[in-house]
């Protein structure tokens, strides 16, 4: 036989932590509606489901996006307005972390909290997801401050701009042609269409009036 009292107390407790877990949150997909300097504003496009309404969430301010970092050095995406994210919540308030103060209590005593959270960008729907490649891929224009190395081979599909010197160790092979504006010196030159730059002269013309050289032996 149940007992009507403990199964009360059991739909206390079932609704007790229903309530809570509604309230613990830890993820959720948003939508970018504008770009600040340093964070975005986002709208989460999931909506919460209280009383067995759908209620829109509002916007989300300031929300600091996720950037990959390491020492100095960063990538950092472009961010646009209606770019999709995926809002991670963190344990306890980061108030003050977020300020510079490392190793400190909390700022105020929430757990996993609306108002804590970071924006990784670069979630997407079905319909709007992008087909994983075989190798690195970057798509959209790109800018780099510092030393870029390669080792390997390059393969360029375009022009290329250089503004500052070229220095090369190795040879150049030209299939096209190469325009100069300014000097070119060589402290080699072997050949051009077989004639030795080295060795080749041209004979004195004859006094007088101009005429072609006279060729050697003539």
């Amino acid at each position: 036989m149940r007992c009507p009292v403990a199964d009360s107390l059991y739909q206390v407790m079932q609704d007790a932590l229903r309530e809570m877990l509604g309230n613990l949150h830890t993820a959720t997909v948003a939508r970018v509606v504008q770009v600040n300097e340093t964070t975005v504003d986002v709208q989460p496009v999931i909506n919460r489901v209280v009383d067995g309404e759908s209620v829109k969430l509002p916007v989300f301010v300031e929300v600091p996006p996720v950037t990959l970092q390491g020492g100095g050095s960063y990538l950092a995406m472009p961010i646009a307005e209606g770019d999709y994210c995926l809002l991670v919540f963190t344990e306890r308030c980061f108030d003050r972390w977020y300020q510079g103060k490392d190793e400190q209590p909390p700022a105020e005593m929430r757990m996993h909290d609306y108002s804590d959270g970071f924006a990784i960008v670069g979630v997407n729907p079905i319909q709007a997801a992008i087909t994983l490649p075989q190798i690195l891929t970057i798509q959209g224009d790109s800018e780099q401050f510092g030393n870029f190395r390669l080792d390997g081979d390059l393969v360029v599909t375009g022009k290329i701009t250089v503004d500052g010197d070229v220095s090369s160790g190795g040879s150049i092979d030209a299939s096209g042609n190469i325009e100069a504006t300014g000097e070119v010196k060589g402290a080699d030159c072997k050949t051009v269409t077989g004639v030795s730059l080295n060795t080749h002269v041209h004979p004195t013309a004859a006094p007088g009036p101009p005429s072609p050289p006279t060729p050697p032996g003539a």
